[in-house]
């Protein structure tokens, strides 16, 4: 299976390109890689807090009594069936 990629442009100024060059060598990485790193880090952390407010909400219903008990596959079946 190939992995599919896509380029991009951007544009730096070149006080941030230095900057963020530097940055890279120091962790003995590419610019680009860099970049890459700093992108999954940004995503990786909009899926956290993403996720800490599910479970913020979910505590909540629970504390409310929003929740449906299932006790067997045949409940569970026509639960889901209800969606």
């Amino acid at each position: 299976m190939k992995l599919q990629r896509i380029q991009k442009l951007i544009t730096f100024s070149p006080h941030l390109h230095n900057l963020v060059e530097k940055k890279a060598e120091k962790f003995g990485i590419s610019f680009p890689e860099y970049i890459r790193m700093l992108a999954v880090s940004d995503i990786k952390k909009q899926v956290d807090e993403e996720t800490e407010k599910q479970i913020g909400q979910s505590l909540q219903d629970l504390k409310a009594g929003r929740y449906t008990t299932i006790k067997t596959k045949k409940e569970l079946d026509a639960y889901i069936k209800s969606l």
